[in-house]
């Protein structure tokens, strides 16, 4: 007896969940470079002390490159290692722009996104790795968001 079933071709060669994460990726690839990069700068910037805050924020930008490169790679070690180090950085003082309950928390709350991205490469889920990108990615919308909102800045 022959099946019923009617025969369907895929149109694209990859698979849909290697379409999703790869459109995650491009989306968060946009939102990082929009928003950590400086507008208006040239190619030459202007020499940074050590301590400046944005030498820090681009040592944050390059570990964020490393898990997006990680994620379009599903090299799991990448994810897992740019995670920690945005973590860790959190951690450092140069971190502390603000000295609030709310900057506090933020901080927080970004640290345990990074834990669940950590653990998503651990288990070598990619899929919960790029959810979890997606959520590291908010909580610094969020929190750069709350930091220009303040007076003074």
């Amino acid at each position: 007896m022959q099946s019923c079933r009617k025969a369907t071709t895929r149109i694209s060669a990859w698979p849909t969940t290697d379409r999703w994460v790869t459109g995650i990726v491009v989306v968060a690839l946009l939102a990082l470079t929009s928003w950590l990069l400086p507008a208006g700068h040239a190619a030459e910037p202007a020499p940074l002390r050590p301590d400046d805050v944005a030498v820090f924020m681009r040592a944050k930008l390059d570990h964020s490159s490393e898990v997006l490169e990680g994620l379009s790679l599903a090299d799991f070690e990448k994810i897992r290692r740019g995670g920690q180090l945005l973590a860790l950085a959190s951690q450092a003082s140069s971190w502390q722009v603000l000295q609030s309950e709310e900057y506090a928390r933020q901080s927080v709350a970004f640290r345990r996104a990074c834990e669940r991205l950590e653990r998503a490469a651990t288990e070598k889920n990619l899929d919960a790795a790029a959810l979890a990108w997606m959520d590291v990615t908010m909580k610094c919308v969020q929190c750069h968001r709350y930091v220009r909102d303040q007076p003074g800045r």
